[in-house]
């Protein structure tokens, strides 16, 4: 298993300590690459390329304010904004793209639950996807904690989408803290060959960084987490969690991730 971490790409503390720590890859916001000045993005670029740390992943695909359901797409917006973002994806080469976007994707009380699907479905088709694979990307949804969304909350709903996309490059994505919170089976994403091609992990409870202090009924959980996701053929973990001290905590995080893959 490859494990990354999720920080921003103007965080070029995290970046040095993530490479320090051991990290195979960053995981960056999406929006750090649609967003960015030149300037800013330059120099997050540069700190990546002088540390050799890929930029493998990026996340928080598509912000709040830019609805992808509902009767109020803009269509338009969407295209200007993934133009921008799937440029500089390119430029760092990015590889993976994560639909996580709970707001993007939600839709109103009385809304067709159906036909928010579709809608999700469509931009994935038509939009998102034959921008990533321009770039050689691929895109995976995330499936969120039932407070975060009103819709996609276990892996089997992010693969229902994906295959609806009706697109090769379109899979799932598991999140630890999102499976463990809503009750979805760990174990039952072995049964995903080939279909979920991303993770996320944080310690299940509190969402903050795995620690060697954990319990070992949570480094259990840990363990059959990555012997499910291998069992799937997906190979890439991001830790994506709460810490207040990055630097003094990612390198124990990596370092415990790593034994317990390789118990």
């Amino acid at each position: 298993m490859k494990f990354g971490v999720c920080r921003g790409l103007d965080d070029l503390a995290a970046m040095k300590a993530a490479k320090a720590a051991g990290a195979d890859y960053f995981e960056t916001g999406f929006g750090c690459l649609a967003n960015y000045t030149d300037e800013k993005f330059e120099e997050g670029k540069a700190m990546l390329d002088s540390l050799g740390l890929p930029c493998y992943a990026s996340n928080g695909f598509i912000p709040g304010d830019m609805p992808i359901v509902g009767d109020n797409v803009d269509y338009g917006a969407i295209e200007a904004y993934l133009d921008r973002g799937f440029e500089r994806a390119e430029q760092l080469g990015v590889k993976v793209i994560v639909l996580g976007s709970g707001k993007a994707r939600s839709f109103p009380e009385g809304y067709s639950p159906d036909k928010a699907k579709e809608q999700v479905a469509y931009f994935l088709s038509e939009y998102a996807s034959p921008r990533a694979e321009k770039i050689g990307a691929i895109i995976v949804i995330e499936p969120l904690r039932f407070c975060e969304s009103s819709m996609i909350y276990t892996v089997a709903d992010g693969v229902e989408i994906a295959k609806m996309s009706g697109k090769d490059n379109v899979f799932g994505l598991a999140d630890l803290y999102h499976v463990y919170g809503n009750g979805d089976s760990i174990e039952g994403i072995s049964d995903f060959k080939g279909l979920v091609r991303h993770s996320h992990i944080a310690e299940p409870v509190q969402r903050v960084y795995p620690r060697q202090g954990n319990s070992a009924e949570i480094k259990e959980i840990y363990k059959k987490f990555f012997d499910a996701l291998k069992s799937a053929g997906c190979e890439s973990c991001s830790v994506e969690a709460r810490t207040d001290d990055f630097a003094g905590e990612i390198a124990e995080t990596i370092s415990l991730l790593k034994s317990v893959d390789n118990a």
